[in-house]
């Protein structure tokens, strides 16, 4: 080739290559994901609201940029106090950001009554402006959770539709002359539409006017029943009344205190601890009431209640002892003692539960202490108990050094029908038993191994058998506390069979405090009407307790 020809050639190569070398957007193509703040949350500081998850607020950015946080008029909402501003000079503030966004300036404990301005950036170059302050408002809640009639001395519980906003009383006729009501409202609402001693039509109405002066809801009375979903608990209808923590409620839990038992009569829940104390509170507020006692001469290591309102308990039996299990009607009642057996095979026996009504047919049972594991198990016949029915350790378990270490309970009220049993062993699955000796898994729990499976309770609610069962803290680490509601009508499809889930994130905010040791418990109670069904769970280790309720209206 020509010299020339070449140097040509290779010239125009050169000048293509750096023709062809533009500069490129590495990002040309790529679909950017959504950036900036997502929530911005801010806490009271002090030591009063150190364990208390309710005193913190949340927020999110409106179309602008502004982040505006509301904090109650009133805090508790239930209580009188109203909120000083200076409560605002000094809050905790955190914020939730979308991947990969990062904020100048951080966020930490601030004066919330000045706007703070934070601008958010991202690796891709954007940037979000935000202006965050916080502002004592009033309150918005304008519902009933609650409505009762009194008529002639007839009492009619009121069932809520808070999707039609009706309240039927299931009243006969078209009139309840002479009426009083007792109520719950959302907090520092007024109520108007009735009077004391007023009469009630169908077609009446009520408003719940809010706090604010601004919000109401209108609802309507009505004489009529109203209708249920064909089988069990509607999905969707589980929301949290409320969670508490014992020391915002004065109690203070010490080691002595476990276990820690829960029973229900009325209105009111019973909290007993192993110090013998039993605390009352409100069962639809979390409201704390005072302390009660068991009549004089009886002591309980373990209570539970059963589906027809009844109160069982038990002092644990060591071996060569007799063991007994009392039964009343209300907690101050005159005790009957429903079941006496002479414990000579178990080193401890207690962590007694009951599936049924112990005053007709029931299933009681007991757990027993040591490496022996299994229990006893009791079939109780128009409130009679029969002959004691042994229940044989499950070998895929080794149950631990106390009572409460596992759980045994009816799957219903007939013995026949077989027991589950749950507990902090080897393998930490519930198992299902159709003769108390065989057990296969019912529901794989699949624990990290720390947590405290050792409470379940089981109760028929509108043709559904559902059985709670909580993992509560054994240290400070695993997936606790937490629990879940599945439908146990069919022991084999468990595992498909889930309601509700509550879990370790909405439970443990409160941190770890350990000064009781592995103790949980759980309860289902379902309303006198079958509308309601309640689920409490409460756990020693992170000083909670909470009331969760679903319901089986038709919406």
């Amino acid at each position: 080739m020509n010299r020339n020809k070449q140097y040509i050639i290779s010239s125009l190569a050169v000048l293509a290559m750096f023709v062809s070398c533009k500069e490129v957007d590495p990002l040309e193509g790529v679909e950017l994901g959504s950036m900036g703040i997502q929530s911005v949350t801010a806490a009271f500081t002090g030591e009063v609201y150190e364990n208390d998850t309710d005193a913190r607020f949340s927020a999110t950015p409106d179309a602008d940029g502004n982040i505006v946080i509301e904090v109650p008029w009133f805090y508790p909402e239930t209580s009188d106090y109203e909120v000083p501003q200076e409560l605002l000079t000094n809050m905790r503030v955190s914020a939730t950001l979308a991947t990969g966004t990062y904020i100048e300036p951080g966020l930490g404990v601030m004066d919330m009554t000045q706007t703070h301005h934070v601008t958010a950036y991202d690796a891709a170059g954007r940037t979000m402006e935000y202006n965050i302050r916080a502002e004592i408002t009033k309150l918005s809640g304008c519902t009933f959770s609650s409505f009762n009639v009194t008529s002639a001395g007839t009492l009619y519980t009121g069932i809520i539709n808070p999707t039609a906003n009706t309240i039927s009383l299931m009243a006969p006729g078209d009139e309840l002359p002479d009426c009083t009501v007792a109520y719950t409202a959302s907090p520092h609402s007024t109520v108007s539409g009735y009077t004391e001693g007023m009469s009630f039509r169908d077609g009446d109405k009520i408003t719940v006017l809010a706090h604010n002066g601004v919000d109401k809801t209108e609802y309507t009375i009505k004489f009529a029943v109203p209708e249920k979903i064909a089988y069990g608990a509607r999905l969707g209808s589980g929301k949290n009344l409320w969670t508490k923590y014992y020391a915002n409620l004065g109690v203070t839990l010490a080691s002595g205190d476990a276990p820690i038992r829960l029973a229900a009569d009325g209105d009111v829940l019973y909290v007993l601890t192993g110090s013998g104390t039993i605390h009352s509170m409100d069962r639809k507020t979390g409201d704390y009431i005072g302390t009660v006692s068991l009549p004089s001469g009886y002591t309980a290591n373990s209570m539970v209640s059963d589906e027809a309102g009844n109160i069982l308990f038990a002092a644990n039996s060591a071996a060569t002892s007799d063991f007994k299990v009392y039964v009343v009607d209300a907690i101050d009642g005159t005790p009957e003692e429903l079941i006496s057996y002479s414990n000579t095979g178990y080193a401890n026996l207690g962590n007694i539960r009951v599936t049924g009504n112990a005053k007709g047919d029931a299933v009681v049972t007991a757990n027993s202490q040591g490496t022996a594991g299994g229990g006893v198990a009791w079939q109780i016949t128009g409130g009679t108990a029969g002959a004691a029915s042994v229940v044989s350790e499950n070998p895929s378990c080794t149950s631990l050094g106390n009572t409460y270490n596992g759980c045994i309970v009816g799957a219903t009220s007939d013995l026949s029908d077989g027991i589950f049993t749950f507990g902090y062993w080897g393998a930490y699955d519930i198992f299902y038993s159709s003769d108390r000796t065989a057990y296969t898994v019912a529901v794989d729990t699949d624990p990290a191994g720390n947590e405290n499976t050792n409470c379940m309770s089981i109760a028929t609610f509108n043709g559904a058998q559902y059985l709670a069962y909580g993992i509560g803290a054994h240290f400070s680490y695993g997936y606790c506390p937490q629990f879940k509601i599945v439908d146990s009508s069919v022991p084999s499809a468990m595992s498909t069979a889930e309601l509700h889930a509550v879990p370790y994130s909405d439970l443990n905010i409160g941190g770890f405090k350990g000064v009781t040791g592995a103790t949980s418990d759980i309860l289902i109670v379902i309303s006198e009407d079958g509308y309601y069904m309640d689920v409490y769970f409460t756990d020693g280790n992170y000083d909670i307790i909470t009331c969760y309720e679903f319901d089986c209206i038709q919406q």
